[in-house]
């Protein structure tokens, strides 16, 4: 938590479950570019409402889709905004995203098939940062 420079019950989370079986989407044969229009909107609704329920805070954002994660830390109009305000030493917004490595996609409980119980330690991690959060809002899904 110290690298992502939060402080327990000082942050939001925001937690998408884009895979899940909702709106024409299939977990097994889901890619982000395919859904792109439709998660991108839930993402940014998600932030939106975690922001409205915890203005100026940094929040935390976790997914069961690194490409999710991914979009809004370095696409979305929060992360372009929030590195336009502090390129040009304007005040910075209020909405700071962060996340932890999300280079590999989290395996889902659910789903995987013969993965020891380590492999499931991002998903312990991510659920452990967001319970120390003030509050977590989520998008579509379980």
């Amino acid at each position: 938590m110290k690298s992502l420079e939060i402080v327990p019950h000082h942050y939001s989370s925001v937690h998408l479950r884009v895979k899940y079986p909702v709106k024409g989407i299939d977990e097994h044969t889901f890619t982000f570019q395919k859904h792109k229009k439709q998660i991108t909107q839930w993402a940014t609704n998600a932030v939106n409402c975690a922001t409205e329920l915890h203005p100026n805070s940094t929040i935390y954002v976790s997914s069961d889709s690194n490409d999710t994660v991914g979009y809004l830390l370095e696409e979305s109009h929060f992360a372009k905004h929030y590195i336009d305000a502090t390129k040009h030493k304007k005040h910075p917004l209020v909405v700071k995203l962060v996340a932890r490595d999300y280079s590999n996609e989290n395996h889902h409980v659910a789903f995987a098939q013969n993965v020891e119980a380590d492999g499931f330690m991002d998903v312990f991690v991510d659920i452990t940062i967001m319970g120390m959060g003030r509050c977590v809002a989520h998008g579509v899904g379980g």
